[in-house]
């Protein structure tokens, strides 16, 4: 079996925004759990992981949040009533909305692989400008974390280190959604 990792385009920048947004996560337990909908469980094991598990965690080959596209919101893209509330998951949002308008744009495949992101999605994605990106960073409830019902992805994204474990992590990060229950004796 070959130790290196699948060459796919956009995969680092997948794990920079994953790193970003663990980070964000870590520094913020309240906004993970009430805003992005993380478990009190995986909010606590994000909370309390070093900076190692975070860069581990961080290096799954698909993004640790689900973007949802919203309609642009009608007020002012600079409003400052709007800026205002929440401006450190606005500005998180807008970084991670225009990676993927960007990863859209570069690659479709990357971005329904990576992302998840249906066709529709990424189609309106490319199509977007820079202030369709931003009214829709501020409509509010874009980003959720992925996997905010399976704790089991979570404990050993960050905690496992194993390298039959982390192999294992690989080839969930390129499955489909369909059922990602533990394996037995696994979890």
């Amino acid at each position: 079996m070959p130790t290196t990792e699948p060459s796919l385009p956009a995969i680092d920048e997948v794990r920079e925004l994953n790193r970003l947004f663990l980070a964000f996560l870590r520094e913020r337990p309240g906004a993970a759990a009430e805003r992005y909908g993380l478990s009190p469980l995986a909010t606590e094991l994000v909370r309390y992981a070093t900076p190692d598990q975070i860069r581990r965690a961080a290096s799954f080959p698909r993004a640790l949040f689900r973007i949802h596209l919203p309609t642009p919101s009608a007020g002012s893209v600079m409003d400052p009533l709007t800026l205002a509330r929440g401006s450190g998951e606005r500005v998180l949002e807008l970084v991670l909305l225009h990676s993927a308008r960007n990863l859209s744009r570069m690659s479709g495949y990357a971005a329904r692989l990576l992302l998840r992101l249906d066709d529709k999605a990424v189609s309106r994605l490319r199509a977007a400008e820079v202030d369709e990106i931003v009214s829709m960073s501020l409509a509010g409830d874009v980003v959720r974390a992925a996997f905010d019902d399976l704790e089991w992805i979570w404990r050993e994204l960050l905690h496992e280190a194993r390298p039959e474990y982390r192999r294992r992590l690989l080839l969930i990060g390129f499955q489909p959604d369909l059922s990602l229950q533990p394996a037995i004796g696994l979890a």
